[in-house]
């Protein structure tokens, strides 16, 4: 719930941010383009860039969506709000010269437009609205190591005298263990039976 509340009000400060930057550059970026090279023109596209980067973290971060939300939904209200209504819009904002770069209307209104319904949109997707899984150590464990809930305990790992297959030939029926004293035979058969791994005759050979 703090992470909504946060993102609430983190996309509602940035929303006017977001519209005074993008419709100041929309304005000055097109001296840029005829090759005017000047603070004003150069940092217009500066500004433009880091709008984009701000709006992409915002719509793909794990990050409550309620802070693309409130940043996309006034966005998209104030480029579309001259299209909608334009006769609420001469009377809400009749204190705001009509020629400033802030009023609805302007260039600002191709870049805002697009980016308000980036973060709408984002905002709107289901997964977003999921809380974040953190990584922990169970996460990086081995199978036999994780826990089974909440309160379980890890099982334990396989043992036994199980011996396991090869590829090709299936089941171990004989191990194979050194032998001291005897330089002619090193090794010394065993072979599984009911009761268990027993020896083999002294006059067992290796089988492959």
């Amino acid at each position: 719930m703090l992470r909504h509340l946060l993102g609430l009000l983190v996309g509602i400060a940035l929303a006017p941010l977001l519209w005074i930057c993008v419709s100041w550059s929309a304005v000055e970026l097109p001296g840029l383009l005829e090759g005017d090279v000047a603070v004003a023109t150069v940092a217009a596209a500066v500004l433009l860039v880091l709008a984009g980067c701000g709006c992409a973290y915002l719509a793909a971060a794990r990050i409550s969506p309620l802070a693309a939300g409130a940043a996309g939904l006034p966005l998209s209200a104030l480029a579309l709000w001259p299209a909608v209504h334009p006769a609420s819009l001469a009377s809400a904002l009749s204190w705001l010269n009509p020629e400033s770069f802030v009023y609805p209307g302007g260039p600002g209104v191709s870049v805002a437009l697009p980016l308000g319904a980036l973060l709408v949109f984002s905002a709107a997707l289901p997964n977003r609205w999921r809380a974040p899984v953190p990584a922990g150590p169970a996460m990086m464990a081995a199978p036999w190591e994780r826990v089974d809930g909440p309160r379980g305990t890890p099982p334990e790992p396989p043992v036994g005298d199980t011996v396991p297959e090869a590829p090709g030939r299936g089941p171990a029926t004989e191990v194979w263990e050194p032998r001291e004293g005897d330089p002619a035979k090193t090794t010394t058969p065993f072979a599984r039976g009911e009761d268990g791994w027993t020896p083999l005759n002294e006059g067992a050979e290796r089988r492959d």
